[in-house]
């Protein structure tokens, strides 16, 4: 616990201090990956809490027909996606960084985007139509925050140089299509090869 909370304060020196804070993550172990599944599970959470919660006059998903483990993991599968296809195109592209340095960075890179969130949600509640450009400008913060955040942790836990992480962030995307490709693929087939053995199955019960 007492390890925990140092690494709490240490993420607050992170978000502010990017590579710096991501140099010493990677090369004197100060990243904690029980603080960075924390991270990703409140980011997860706060998906389900921004869509039930923000204001009526700014919220227009249906509420009553939305599913709470769905839209965690519509908040969390694109986050693993991306830890994936980063190592997967990095190990190719000789970068230094490990699955958990990916990882560490990626969650904590996720802190100002929570923040930023959870406070959209709040005021959501309180500011008329008028006043929408506030939220706009809280949302936005918090995603810019994050892009910067990750960029800079990727170029340095892999060493690369500016124009290398964009390449690789652009192969990291042509590999999560790829990756979501495959998934779709193999689970079609999983599909076909139940319905065949469930078919089969039932004729042989009929005739038996």
């Amino acid at each position: 616990m007492v390890k925990l909370l140092s690494d709490m304060k240490y993420l607050g020196y992170v978000i502010f201090h990017p590579f710096d804070g991501f140099y010493e993550t990677k090369h004197r172990g100060k990243g904690n990956n029980t603080l960075a599944t924390i991270l990703l599970l409140l980011y997860g959470i706060l998906g389900i809490f921004s869509t039930q919660y923000t204001g009526f006059i700014f919220n227009f998903y249906p509420t009553f027909a939305l599913e709470s483990v769905s839209l965690f993991m519509a908040s969390v599968l694109p986050i693993i996606l991306f830890i994936v296809s980063n190592w997967s195109t990095t190990s190719l592209m000789n970068g230094n960084g490990r699955f958990r340095d990916i990882y560490v960075v990626t969650c904590y890179s996720l802190l100002p985007m929570i923040l930023f969130r959870l406070v959209t949600v709040l005021i959501s509640n309180i500011i008329i139509n008028e006043e929408a450009p506030i939220l706009l400008a809280f949302n936005y913060i918090g995603i810019i925050w994050f892009y910067f955040l990750i960029f800079s942790g990727l170029c340095t836990i892999h060493e690369y140089s500016v124009g290398k992480n964009i390449v690789t962030l652009l192969a990291t995307l042509v590999a999560a299509i790829i990756i979501i490709f495959l998934c779709v693929l193999y689970l079609t087939l999983l599909e076909k090869v139940t319905s065949f053995v469930s078919t089969i199955t039932t004729e042989i019960s009929k005739r038996w």
